[in-house]
């Protein structure tokens, strides 16, 4: 039995996440549509997580590969958790930013673990902590508090993360280093996006000419 995983995984474990993602993101759209806010916005965080752990498998393979090898089993161990740590994702996310100009308002909120925070306000009923202890003065949370803006924001940042992934491709025949992952980014899903009309408002719009710039040179 082998004790560290195969480029097969590697790959596989990328691609399933990405094409996870693509699920998330769509029914949360769904969900929004039909007036179920909070769930809409759970979804849409789970999809971020998704993604980010997507790029994060992909970049850990192909450096590995392309350059002093696959570290050791101890080392993989300890990367690999990071994978089941839901700010750690959201974060790093926004962490590969060199491309992508987030609100460093918004990077921050996420860096400080609101947004894992508010995924919890949206998905359960509880009351909150202080320290190690439950606040049995605090005000009861409940997912309601998660509006339609809070919705409409995070599927608009997913939806314009991949419309931007599809330009890309597009532009430069090929996204990402893995190819079953590359031949998800398509000209239908493109398409499908463009359905959604919002913007996230967090993100600059001078981006993708930058990250062109650099790439060509």
């Amino acid at each position: 039995m082998k004790d560290q995983l195969s480029e097969y995984k590697f790959k596989r474990l990328s691609t399933e996440s990405f094409k996870n993602g693509l699920r998330l993101h769509f029914d949360s759209i769904l969900l929004y549509e039909n007036d179920s806010f909070p769930s809409s916005f759970q979804l849409s965080v789970l999809s971020l997580e998704e993604f980010s752990k997507s790029y994060w498998v992909e970049h850990y393979y192909l450096t590995s590969k392309w350059n002093d090898g696959f570290p050791d089993k101890d080392f993989e161990q300890e990367w690999l958790r990071l994978l089941y740590l839901h700010p750690k994702k959201q974060f790093a996310f926004f962490g590969w930013g060199a491309m992508y100009d987030y609100s460093p308002k918004f990077v921050d909120f996420v860096e400080r673990k609101g947004l894992e925070a508010k995924k919890q306000v949206a998905t359960y009923v509880g009351l909150e902590k202080n320290k190690n202890k439950i606040d049995v003065n605090s005000r009861i949370s409940i997912p309601n508090r998660i509006t339609q803006k809070d919705s409409k924001q995070m599927i608009s940042l997913i939806n314009d993360y991949l419309k931007d992934i599809c330009r890309i491709k597009f532009f430069h025949e090929n996204y990402s280093g893995i190819q079953e992952t590359d031949d998800l980014i398509t000209e239908d899903l493109f398409a499908k996006l463009n359905k959604w009309k919002s913007k996230t408002g967090i993100k600059s719009k001078k981006w993708f000419k930058e990250w062109n710039k650099k790439r060509s040179s």
